[in-house]
């Protein structure tokens, strides 16, 4: 779900899920649509918070082209 694209929002948001919990592993997920900036900024945010085990994975959503096809 994508409420907006603020770094506040995101903060507030995973402050709220996680708690006082900061070894918890995050995994930013993001497919072609997704900007650079927009990874850069979410792993920008989840440092400020603390979140030391931070990874990325890539997502081929094939559902989507083989829908337009």
């Amino acid at each position: 779900m994508l409420i907006n694209t603020s770094p506040a929002t995101l903060s507030a948001a995973v402050s709220k899920l996680a708690g006082e919990r900061r070894d918890l592993p995050v995994t930013i997920r993001a497919d072609a649509r997704s900007t650079h900036q927009s990874v850069v900024t979410a792993m920008d945010v989840l440092g400020r918070l603390g979140f030391k085990a931070i990874s990325i994975a890539t997502v081929n959503d094939q559902s989507n082209s083989a829908a337009a096809q």
